[in-house]
């Protein structure tokens, strides 16, 4: 049974007060960046998206869940989200001035994760941006924060629960970004220092 089937009706709903904070960030830096071909990465209900899409920005999505597509295909948006496989895009090399993606790679197993990160980077234009929305927790989590959100993760099902919790445990991202041509632009916190938004450029290996 699909992981979003009965959940991705009501997610917006659910999370839009931790989220839209987070949402109006990313829009604020593709403004800032001036980013033409932008792809977001397990785009879930399109929120993002329709985000951008509101504001004249012109973007595209995929992801692998059609329940999650089914939501983000309703209304008048018009945006353009796609059935793919995070881990095996059907792009070209290099397509993207801007390839994002928000709280995936902490639900993922650790190779799928591996594998999002290094396809994120394999269709990123040379010297342009990944951004990536994830958890991060240290000792600058608040306590309630850090509570809430594995409150969250729990409620979310047995698989999603255990991948959250190794991806902590592994490290988190910077674990899942050691080795790449990454260099950070700009970093931003939010959540009480539990969810950090990282901007980085691709460098010439």
């Amino acid at each position: 049974m699909e992981a979003y089937q009965y959940s991705a009706k009501y997610y917006d709903r659910l999370l839009a007060p931790f989220i839209q904070p987070i949402r109006r960030r990313v829009l604020l830096l593709v403004k800032k960046y001036r980013y033409k071909v932008i792809l977001d990465v397990c785009c879930g209900t399109g929120d993002q998206l329709k985000l951008l899409k509101k504001h004249g920005l012109d973007a595209e999505g995929i992801d692998l869940s059609d329940a999650m597509l089914h939501v983000a295909q309703k209304g008048d948006a018009g945006i353009n989200c796609f059935h793919q496989d995070a881990t095996q895009m059907r792009y070209e090399d290099e397509k993207f001035d801007l390839v994002m993606t928000t709280f995936a790679l902490h639900e993922k197993d650790h190779t799928s994760a591996h594998k999002i990160v290094e396809e994120m980077l394999r269709v990123t234009q040379e010297g342009k941006d990944i951004l990536i929305v994830d958890y991060e927790l240290s000792e600058k989590t608040s306590f309630l924060s850090k509570n809430l959100i594995y409150f969250i993760e729990w409620l979310a099902g047995k698989e999603h629960y255990r991948n959250f919790r190794s991806y902590i445990k592994k490290g988190g991202l910077p674990e899942l970004l050691a080795d790449t041509p990454l260099k950070e632009t700009e970093r931003h916190y939010f959540g009480q220092h539990g969810i950090v938004l990282l901007l980085l450029r691709k460098e010439k290996r």
